[in-house]
């Protein structure tokens, strides 16, 4: 049997809430805090460190053409002079954007859909949760791949491709969590005094499945920049010179490269597992942390 906490107002700020449980929980497993310590070196060295210099990411230097890592040049210069060390951090800018903004977004759609289904029913719930079925039955990949050929490549466009299609676990988990809340008693007294279905869905019940939603889309999060990184390998993401870890990857897919200059496509593949592999072991922590059957 499944075993649900009910959120109130007071769990936020009392001693003993189940936030604080859970906070106490993720600190414990170690695998999670080394995947938030990780993600958030690799947030703070993408977003802030190109900021001033982002330029030189871009800059062209025919006198440091294919340069090896040195003192001027960390990872070294690529075929056109450009640092390979600041398009790595700029290329990282991107590819979180892509992940955490398209997770967003489907992540609300979801919601939105799991939400109604679950909670009005009978053939709202139907031709919803078919619809769904229908998505899910297509390849993931393919069918982004589709919507960016159809769209154009672009930054925009790869966000919008990912969102339209990775709501549909959060849809199933929505409406599963909502099945079972929507017959608890403190729902039947919102109904008995009259309260909207549109507030009892969105204040009263989200709120309390909010766990196994913000662990979903935890684990989204990773797969939205693994699909980025192959859309933009196979040259229909992030299109070039604005740089991305798929497209830095695609720059050096020729032999040549693979086999002179491996200081420019090594450190790309490194950087898509460690972030991957961080966001993993924050979504076990999570799953683990907001699971109110384990014990302190």
């Amino acid at each position: 049997m499944k075993e649900h906490v009910v959120l109130h107002k007071n769990d936020f700020v009392t001693g003993d809430s189940f936030l604080r449980k859970a906070l106490i929980r993720f600190s414990r497993h170690r695998l999670a805090v080394f995947g938030l310590i990780m993600l958030l070196c690799i947030i703070a060295g993408s977003v802030f460190y190109p900021m001033k210099n982002q330029n030189i990411a871009f800059d062209l230097n025919f006198l440091a053409i294919s340069q090896k890592p040195n003192a001027g040049h960390w990872l070294g210069t690529d075929e056109l002079g450009r640092d390979v060390f600041m398009r790595l951090l700029l290329g990282g800018r991107v590819s979180l954007s892509v992940g955490f903004v398209s997770v967003i977004f489907s992540t609300c759609i979801g919601i939105l859909l799991g939400g109604i289904a679950g909670y009005f029913g009978g053939k709202t719930d139907m031709i919803i949760m078919r619809f769904t079925d229908t998505v899910m039955c297509f390849p993931f990949l393919i069918i982004a791949m589709i919507l960016v050929v159809i769209l154009g490549p672009s930054l925009w466009n790869s966000m919008l491709a990912i969102a339209m299609l990775n709501w549909t676990s959060t849809a199933r988990i929505t409406r599963g969590e909502i099945l079972y809340l929507r017959e608890r008693q403190f729902i039947e007294a919102d109904r008995c005094l009259g309260i909207r279905d549109s507030k009892i869905l969105f204040s009263h019940i989200l709120p309390n499945a909010l766990s196994p939603i913000i662990v979903n889309a935890t684990f989204n999060i990773a797969n939205a920049i693994m699909t980025e990184a192959s859309l933009s390998f196979l040259g229909l993401g992030v299109p070039l010179p604005t740089p991305s870890w798929g497209n830095i990857l695609q720059d050096s897919s020729s032999l040549y490269k693979l086999q002179t200059m491996p200081w420019i496509w090594i450190p790309a593949g490194l950087m898509i597992a460690l972030t991957v592999l961080s966001i993993n072991f924050i979504g076990d922590g999570l799953r683990d942390a907001l699971d109110p059957k384990m014990n302190l």
